[in-house]
């Protein structure tokens, strides 16, 4: 093979290599088959459990990054 081939053929392999990493590369699983897979250890919801609450809303005045005030 001449020298531009084998270049070519290089340059080839590295774009894929840049597409696969920039894309995550493997297999992504869907939502459908993840759901169906974790069905069975589901374990119901216990008392025990801290519970979240609502987010306050921010009451505080705000800097004005203009005036600085």
């Amino acid at each position: 093979m001449s020298r531009t081939v084998l270049t070519a053929a290089a340059a080839v392999a590295v774009a894929v290599l840049i597409g696969l990493a920039a894309c995550g590369g493997g297999k992504h699983r869907s939502n459908k088959a993840a759901a169906s897979e974790s069905k069975a250890t589901v374990q119901p919801n216990t008392s025990g459990q801290k519970k979240k609450t609502t987010a306050k809303p921010d009451t505080t005045r705000q800097k004005n990054p203009l005036t600085n005030h």
